[in-house]
């Protein structure tokens, strides 16, 4: 982001992996901290909310659910914009390659 320009626009779009191997509340601390970092350099930030992944039980697709239902409260206490496409790819497996997790 250094040469980015003076209010460079940043999208986020991470942490549908981590589903399963951090808990709740480490994801929440790791979106806090790069939101300080982005915060830091831009105002202009938007956060992509965690997709539902086919393949996954519903406990995973229950945990990504939360974190988007806290990151959209979180996004709307940090100025940050937020990105909610759950419902557009909810069972659209059509969507996905084979392995039911990458995006075709």
């Amino acid at each position: 982001l250094k040469r980015e320009g003076e209010e460079p626009d940043v999208v986020v779009h991470i942490g549908t992996n981590d589903i399963g191997r951090k808990s709740d509340e480490v994801l929440k601390g790791e979106f806090r901290e790069l939101g300080g970092k982005l915060r830091r350099r831009t105002k202009r930030v938007t956060i992509s909310g965690l997709l539902p992944v086919p393949r996954d039980s519903g406990s995973r697709n229950e945990m990504r659910w939360r974190i988007n239902a806290w990151l959209r409260d979180w996004c709307s206490g940090q100025g940050f914009k937020f990105l909610d496409h759950w419902d557009l790819f909810w069972g659209r497996h059509d969507l996905y390659t084979k392995d039911g997790l990458h995006l075709n």
